[in-house]
């Protein structure tokens, strides 16, 4: 059972990938023996539909949904607690390029459960809670991409460059506003 990272971008997601494999030993062990139930699990298969790579986004908000509905019916807390982090880690990017939901309100809530998963006493000092603190490090990276890019709506033509300026009321020229510069496009998951 690995459990899936939103990375930035393909370098991140690969290290999430080395480092996925350690996350979830040390929570199912002891998840095991208590027996989870099986709506932990169903928001367990639900992330890793949503982390595959070949997913859309819309097919990734959808199975994130699916999870966390999931995920409400899961009777051990510690699982309960690391699936919504993780969800909501997947859900934030998705919301965003969707335009849809709030995913600012998603990435926060995801950073709050993560710091809990890494001092969580049963996961604190374990490689589990390692993991945590390492996707809330890919979360604020994530946070910084998706507030410094501006993804213009679908549709919307691009702001005009400004044109000579016209004089000011008193007779003084006015400053000379440059255009911004044009945003490298985000690099999106392959379809």
């Amino acid at each position: 059972m690995n459990r899936p990272f939103a990375a930035p971008a393909r370098a991140l997601a690969l290290a999430a990938a080395l480092t996925s494999a350690v996350l979830v030993a040390p929570v199912a062990a002891s998840a095991q023996s208590t027996g989870p139930n099986a709506a932990c699990n169903q928001a367990l298969a639900y992330e890793k539909i949503a982390a595959n790579d070949s997913s859309t986004r819309q097919a990734a908000y959808d199975a994130v949904a699916a999870g966390l509905a999931a995920n409400q019916r899961c009777n051990d807390a510690q699982m309960r607690l690391v699936n919504e982090a993780y969800l909501l880690s997947m859900r934030a990017p998705a919301e965003h390029e969707l335009k849809i939901g709030n995913w600012q309100r998603d990435m926060t809530r995801a950073n709050m459960l993560l710091a809990q998963c890494a001092n969580w006493p049963g996961l604190r000092g374990t490689a589990a809670a390692t993991n945590c603190s390492t996707q809330r490090s890919y979360n604020e990276l994530i946070t910084k991409k998706l507030t410094t890019i501006p993804t213009p709506m679908p549709g919307t033509p691009r702001p005009a460059a400004a044109s000579s300026p016209a004089p000011a009321a008193s007779g003084a020229p006015r400053p000379m506003v440059a255009p911004p510069p044009t945003p490298p496009a985000p690099n999106r998951p392959p379809r």
